[in-house]
């Protein structure tokens, strides 16, 4: 009995790749609709993926135990907290190690009959261990130094800084800005920016804290970088640190946010986006579906002399179901591999051209040939119905 049921079954399969290659042409356009809609699945689940693993990666190698604190006003009024109170932070035992106070402005640099735009940052030391920076000559900014008008000159805007032989700025040459005169002590390596501190060292001309007032007349502290103790719970310690500040700060509050928090917020955004292009992908497979379906249709309607046949001559309704089903799953499944191809391929492509380390979306094979299969079976059930609803005798009779 066995060997009948799997006979019959074998033969229906046969019957079902001739009559595809009978109707090549349409069998072909629905293959390419769920090839479509699979690969826009698979591909936009590969970019979700590696895009959030860039950003994650990008945030692990800047520092997990960053800690960033910017002041937010309550009111019209500019919020302020005194320098003290922040450079006391690390000695609460709060979870805080050590901190940089920054006052930030921007504007235009101008060196050797160049002219260049750059962020001022006024930081206390903290600034270069936080950021990552490092020297490529000279020395740092120091907090004895004061008042004194010296200066560290990201890579950048050091490379921009040229005279007319083309060499960089070298020590002891002076920059201006906004009529102030600062002496060049220290050019930075290449930094990459820091999104957790939202500062870009390249970019930067660092002076000491003090010195603010040189620069700016809004001298108030306009964030505050830190780092995490060891073994420190970065919740807690950022529930600590804002009710600490909570009676120092005037005219505000201080925002408080770890970078495993600006983590998980990343992550729980990606998620988002990933269900959305998944349903954008989804919409393709559904009109791939559709395609499916109206191919099955205009082959019942073509065949109804061959399904009358059958039933005349003992195939039961449930080979008709059966024989159109495995034509719409092989419709599905050829359409599925190619799409799930062309999806990782178009992945692949992105992330080499992003400059992304590629690695695979767990969920997009799976999740991609898995939503082509059953919305091709979705849409073949019907025309697979009609077909063995279809009475012999009236079958036969039609042309």
């Amino acid at each position: 009995m066995i060997v009948g049921v799997s006979d019959r079954t074998v033969e229906i399969i046969r019957a079902t790749i001739a009559d595809i290659r009978l109707v090549k042409g349409r069998a072909v356009l629905a293959v390419i609709g769920i090839a479509i809609g699979t690969a826009a699945v698979v591909a936009t689940l590969h970019v979700g993926h590696n895009a959030s693993r860039e950003a994650l990666r990008q945030f692990v190698a800047l520092g997990t135990d960053l800690v960033t604190m910017e002041l937010q006003p309550s009111g019209s009024a500019a919020p302020e907290v005194r320098i003290g109170y922040v450079l006391d932070l690390p000695k609460k035992g709060l979870g805080i190690s050590n901190v940089s106070a920054i006052v930030q402005t921007g504007g235009s640099i101008r060196a050797r009959r160049s002219n260049v735009q750059a962020n001022i940052l006024a930081a206390t030391d903290g600034i270069y261990a936080l950021a990552k920076g490092k020297l490529a000559y000279g020395r740092f900014t120091s907090d004895l130094d004061g008042f004194s008008s010296f200066a560290v000159l990201g890579a950048e805007i050091a490379s921009s800084l040229q005279g007319p032989a083309k060499d960089q700025i070298a020590m002891g040459e002076r920059v201006n800005f906004n009529g102030q005169t600062f002496t060049v002590i220290g050019i930075l390596e290449d930094t990459p920016p820091n999104l957790l501190l939202n500062l870009e060292l390249n970019r930067s001309v660092i002076i000491p804290f003090a010195a603010a007032r040189r620069v700016t007349s809004q001298v108030a502290i306009s964030q505050v970088a830190g780092r995490l103790s060891s073994g420190a719970n970065d919740e807690k310690t950022a529930e600590a640190v804002a009710k600490y500040f909570e009676p120092l700060v005037t005219n505000g509050f201080m925002h408080v946010a770890t970078a495993r928090q600006l983590i998980a917020s990343i992550e729980h955004q990606m998620r988002i986006y990933a269900t959305l292009i998944l349903g954008i992908g989804a919409v393709s497979l559904v009109v791939g579906g559709v395609g499916i379906m109206n191919v099955m249709l205009m082959s019942v309607m073509e065949r109804r002399q061959e399904i009358g046949l059958r039933l005349a001559i003992g195939a039961r309704r449930n080979d008709i179901r059966l024989m159109f089903l495995c034509e719409t799953i092989i419709l599905a499944t050829i359409g599925s591999a190619l799409g799930t191809m062309l999806g990782y391929l178009a992945g692949w492509l992105f992330a080499n051209g992003s400059d992304w380390q590629f690695e695979p979306a767990p969920l997009a094979v799976p999740l991609g040939a898995g939503m082509a299969l059953v919305v091709g079976l979705f849409f073949g059930v019907y025309p697979a119905f009609l077909a063995s609803r279809l009475d012999p005798v009236v079958a036969l009779r039609s042309e």
